[in-house]
């Protein structure tokens, strides 16, 4: 990657920064997280009535976890391309300035997850009467994630391979290894780490999806620009792009667990169906 950002093809301005390019968003990406979104929302329903005693937790419903982790694969896979389509949308700008954006985006992500913890802790122990809060989420895998991939980005496609390798380790090695239990973060823990914690994902194997989204996108998305020709999208595909845009995406999950519990909550406190 040269110093100053290549320069290509027309392009329009960010609002309010002067001569700071920004090529537009890839409707396909923003579907394909439109569509994740929806799967997270449903299994997360789910599992909000499992919580109130509205539903039992039996083995049909423990199927829609492989859903889940599907939907949460493809978030971090799309995480990970989605740091090779900054570097488009920041024509112009320094590479000084790309690998600032990163670090600074991931560190807000790191920030949220810790706000997360300190909410999840409060929640448990006012409502659940117990210390099974979020140790190291979504949010904090992610943060972290990026920030460990950006020395990576130099591999460009060789990030599939030892993306795969790192999933590899987490899905067959970490599982076996129960000690030392400080390292959960990486996928070690004891065997009864997953009852006192409401939402788990480990650096292994997840951190490998996000190389692999890296290695994907520079193979599909050389520099940021997509490298293949795509279809216009209908009226579903461009719902599904505006519902998977970023900081929309963001926003619902953030809040959309909060709002299942108080809607279930008032719920249960009017119709006296389920409890806590």
């Amino acid at each position: 990657m040269v110093e100053t950002m290549e320069q290509s093809e027309p392009h329009h301005s960010i609002p309010g920064e002067s001569g700071a390019p920004q090529s537009e968003r890839y409707w396909e990406i923003d579907a394909i997280r439109g569509i994740a979104i929806l799967g997270m929302l449903f299994y997360h329903l789910l599992a909000c009535l499992v919580l109130f005693h509205i539903i039992v937790e039996d083995p049909k419903f423990l199927s829609y976890y492989n859903t889940y982790m599907l939907g949460s694969g493809l978030f971090i896979l799309l995480a990970g391309i989605s740091m090779i389509l900054r570097h488009e949308r920041m024509r112009g700008r320094t590479t000084k300035e790309y690998y600032r954006a990163l670090v600074i985006k991931a560190l807000f992500l790191l920030a949220l997850g810790f706000c997360i913890t300190i909410a999840s802790w409060i929640g448990s122990s006012i409502f659940l009467h117990n210390e099974a809060f979020i140790k190291f989420g979504f949010l904090h895998m992610l943060g972290l994630s990026m920030l460990l991939a950006i020395p990576l980005l130099k591999y460009g496609k060789w990030n599939i391979i030892i993306g795969l390798i790192i999933m590899a380790v987490g899905a067959f090695i970490f599982p076996f290894i129960n000690d030392p239990t400080w390292l959960f973060p990486l996928g070690i823990h004891g065997e009864d780490f997953m009852q006192y914690t409401q939402d788990y994902f480990p650096l292994f194997p997840w951190y490998g999806v996000l190389l692999l989204g890296l290695g994907v996108g520079t193979v599909f998305y050389p520099n940021g620009k997509r490298g293949f020709k795509m279809f216009k999208p209908g009226k579903i595909g461009l719902a599904l792009a505006k519902l998977g845009n970023g900081m929309v995406t963001l926003f619902i999950y953030l809040v959309h667990i909060p709002v299942f519990f108080v809607i279930l909550w008032i719920f249960s406190a009017i119709t006296g169906i389920g409890f806590l």
